[in-house]
């Protein structure tokens, strides 16, 4: 697994180093899918073993060229938020879903040591009438957009099967937001 992973992670610093030197390029975002909705993929400690020193890599490199350091990580992470944190030292987050990680919960906890994307949740983004939409959307920017470091979207990406309505329904409330 070591291996793979290695040779995998090679790859991506490689094509980081290329976009960080790069003037145009403001932010590297990387996206690793390290969860579900209960736990992590691998244990904590197997992350922390082969997966992590990576992600710090990664960071440090986006800082030394002036860049920042944004991941998107779905589901389940409350065990690796002080390794994003306090060690990899990452600039914002994203990927958030209702059912194991509320976009209003990591804000409330989070909040003052990085920035927050998304949280829409999809399912709800999909689901949802137009007021039962709106008022979940306001209650999102209500606890998030305090104190800044928060950029409202969905929690995930945005897929073929959310609808146009509802989509436009939040982007309209993010325009009507106090």
């Amino acid at each position: 697994m070591k291996a793979v992973i290695d040779k995998m992670a090679g790859y991506t610093y490689r094509m980081y180093e290329i976009a960080a030197a790069n003037e145009s390029v403001e932010i590297l975002w990387h996206g690793d899918d390290l969860g579900f909705k209960t736990a992590t993929m691998l244990s904590p400690e197997i992350l922390r073993q082969l997966v992590f020193p990576w992600f710090k890599k990664y960071s440090a490199l986006a800082h030394k060229n002036n860049k920042r350091f944004w991941v998107h990580c779905c589901g389940y992470k409350d065990e690796i938020m002080s390794d994003f944190i306090d060690d990899i030292k990452i600039d914002a987050l994203h990927s958030f879903e209702d059912s194991c990680c509320p976009v209003t919960d990591y804000k409330r906890k989070y909040g003052d040591k990085l920035g927050i994307i998304g949280g829409v949740d999809v399912d709800k983004l999909c689901r949802l009438g137009e007021d039962n939409l709106r008022d979940y959307i306001r209650g999102i920017l209500d606890v998030c957009m305090d104190g800044g470091r928060y950029a409202l979207g969905s929690g995930n990406s945005i897929t073929n099967f959310v609808p146009v309505k509802n989509y436009l329904i939040m982007l309209d409330e993010a325009s009507r937001w106090k």
